[in-house]
C-alpha cells in the first residue's frame, strides 16, 4: 500500500512540471561560411546593425510572424524584451527611414527555406527542426 501511495505521489510531481520546452538556436545557411556567432553579432544582425558577416557576405535576416510564440521566446531569450518593445523598436527604425525589419514568415520550414534561398540567411529555430541546409550557429540559453 505504501508503494502505492509513493507511486501516486510520484506521479502527481510529475504532472505537475511543465513540458520542457526545445532548444531556440540561430541558424545560418550552410554554405554561408559562417561557423559561429556571438550573441552581440546575433543581436546586431536582428535589429539591423550589422549587415555583413565577418566574411563580408549580406547577412540577410528572416523573422517569425508575431503570431507564432517562437517569435516572443526568441527575443525574450536574446535581448529579455517582450514583441511590443521590439515592434516599437522596428516602428521607430522605419518611421526616421534608419532601415526596415526583416521579413517575416509564419513557420519553421519556411525560415529554412528562406535561410536556404538566401546565401546570406539567417534565423532561428528549434534545435530538432535544423536540418541539413543550415548550420547551428548559436545556441541561446535555456
Amino acid at each position: 500500500m505504501r508503494r502505492i501511495g509513493l507511486l501516486l505521489s510520484l506521479l502527481f510531481c510529475l504532472a505537475a512540471v511543465p513540458p520542457a520546452r526545445a532548444e531556440l538556436v540561430v541558424v545560418v545557411n550552410a554554405r554561408s561560411g559562417v561557423a559561429v556567432l556571438s550573441r552581440n553579432e546575433v543581436i546586431n544582425i536582428f535589429f539591423g546593425r550589422y549587415r555583413q558577416y565577418f566574411n563580408g557576405l549580406e547577412a540577410q535576416p528572416v523573422d517569425l510572424a508575431d503570431a507564432n510564440p517562437e517569435r516572443a521566446r526568441f527575443y525574450q531569450k536574446l535581448v529579455g524584451k517582450d514583441l511590443a518593445e521590439i515592434n516599437a523598436y522596428w516602428s521607430r527604425q522605419l518611421f526616421s527611414g534608419r532601415m526596415q525589419a526583416p521579413p517575416k514568415v509564419a513557420s519553421t520550414e519556411e525560415v529554412l527555406r528562406w535561410i536556404s534561398a538566401h546565401p546570406g540567411g539567417i534565423g532561428y529555430v528549434e534545435l530538432s527542426k535544423a536540418d541539413a541546409r543550415v548550420r547551428v550557429v548559436y545556441e541561446l540559453e535555456h
